[in-house]
């Protein structure tokens, strides 16, 4: 752990409470109804992508450490198309208030 990761740390400690993968994992799969093994997989279906999307953007915005090369790692998909997933969901959040629900919704999961 570098100094400016325990320094954060030490600064959040207590004020919000830790946000895990597995936490991650549940609210996008649960909000969307999909299996973790759809998730991580091959499927394509409109709907898994979406939640894949999510899972992916939400991994990077809760912990500003994980790069992207290992969300690919855990969503079996390379770095770049992490990168444009996160992309792509950040400007559907800021430009669709359907998006910006959803968003809003996984994230009162979370805490």
């Amino acid at each position: 752990m570098t100094e400016l990761e325990y320094f954060i740390n030490e600064t959040l400690e207590g004020i919000l409470p830790p946000v895990t993968k597995e936490s991650i994992l549940n609210a996008v799969c649960s909000h969307f109804r999909v299996s973790e093994i759809d998730l991580k997989g091959r499927n394509r279906a409109k709907n898994t992508v979406l939640a894949r999307h999510f899972y992916m953007f939400f991994l990077k915005d809760k912990d500003i450490f994980r790069t992207l090369t290992k969300i690919g790692e855990e969503t079996n998909k390379d770095h770049a198309t992490v990168l444009h997933a996160i992309n792509k969901l950040k400007y559907w959040i800021e430009n669709y208030e359907d998006i910006k629900a959803i968003y809003n919704n996984i994230n009162q999961k979370l805490y």
